[in-house]
C-alpha cells in the first residue's frame, strides 16, 4: 500500500461510512458466530493496518496485531493498542496451533502467493479455531483504487471458495458483503473507466475515498448496519466484497 494511504485511512476511519459500516458488519459476525468465546481466546489480526478492528476488540479478547508497515503500527499505537508485531504475513512469526481466531481483512489480495498465506494461517490456527476473512470481489470492478492499494487481484466467488477449500478449512459462513451499495459503486467504477479513456495519462493512482455530506455519510453507515443484520441470518447474492468464516478441523 502507498504510505500516504495509511494516513488517509487513519484520518477518516472513525467517521467515514465505508470503514464504520464495515466495522459494524465484522463485529456483528464475530458476535453472531461466538468467535471470541468467553473472552480468553487468542486473536491475531494479520495485516492489521491502522488498527480500527483491533480497537473494536479491546477488552474482549487477548488480541495481537501484525503488519509489515512500521507506519501502520505507529497508527495502531496512537489508538492505544499494544501487543503489536512487525512481520511478513507469508512467514508468520507465530507458533503452530496457537491462535483461536485469525482476522485477515482485505489482506489476501495484497499477497502475490495467496496459497502460501493460507498455509500459514492454517498452520498457526488451533484445531477448532476460525479464520474470518474478507476480500474484494469481481475483477470487473478493478480500478485505480486497487492499484493504489497494491492489489494483485479481485476474487470471484468460486476462486476464493476454492482457496479456502484447498486449505482444508471448513466453511461456516460464505457470502457477498457491501451489497446494498453495490449498484452505486458499480456505476461509479464504470464512469471512471469511461473518463479514463479520455484522460489515460494519470500515473498516480489514488484510493476512492470521497468525502460526503454528513447526513449522507450517516445514512450509508445505517445502510451497512442494516445489511449486517441480514447477514447474521442469510447469505447475500451480490456485493463488492466476499466474507468467509472457516474453521480448522479438530
Amino acid at each position: 500500500m502507498n504510505p500516504e494511504e495509511y494516513e488517509k485511512m487513519y484520518a477518516r476511519e472513525n467517521t467515514y461510512w465505508w470503514f464504520q459500516g464495515r466495522k459494524k458488519i465484522l463485529l456483528g459476525m464475530i458476535e453472531r458466530f461466538h468467535l471470541l468465546g468467553d473472552g480468553t481466546l487468542r486473536v491475531l489480526d494479520i495485516g492489521c493496518g491502522t488498527g480500527l478492528i483491533l480497537e473494536g476488540l479491546s477488552g474482549r479478547a487477548f488480541s495481537l496485531g501484525l503488519d509489515f508497515s512500521p507506519k501502520a503500527l505507529t497508527f495502531c499505537r496512537q489508538r492505544g493498542l499494544q501487543n503489536l508485531i512487525r512481520g511478513d504475513v507469508s512467514h508468520l512469526p507465530i507458533a503452530d496451533s496457537s491462535i483461536d481466531l485469525i482476522l485477515a481483512l482485505d489482506l489476501f489480495e495484497h499477497i502475490e502467493n495467496d496459497r502460501s498465506l493460507m498455509r500459514e494461517i492454517t498452520r498457526v490456527l488451533k484445531p477448532g479455531g476460525c479464520l474470518l476473512a474478507t476480500v474484494p470481489a469481481h475483477q470487473y470492478l478493478w480500478s485505480q483504487h486497487d492499484e493504489a492499494l497494491h492489489h494483485f487481484r479481485r476474487y470471484s466467488r468460486g476462486e476464493f471458495r476454492s482457496l479456502v477449500a484447498e486449505s482444508g478449512l471448513r466453511l461456516r459462513k460464505y457470502s457477498y458483503v457491501i451489497t446494498f451499495t453495490y449498484i452505486p459503486i458499480l456505476l461509479f467504477r464504470i464512469a471512471q473507466k469511461v473518463l479514463h479513456l479520455f484522460h489515460p495519462t494519470n500515473t498516480n493512482p489514488k484510493t476512492h475515498i470521497i468525502m460526503l455530506p454528513g447526513l449522507l455519510n450517516s445514512i450509508l453507515i445505517k445502510v451497512l448496519e442494516l445489511e449486517g443484520a441480514f447477514l447474521k441470518y442469510m447469505n447475500l447474492p451480490i456485493g463488492v466484497s466476499l466474507l468467509c468464516i472457516a474453521e480448522k478441523k479438530t
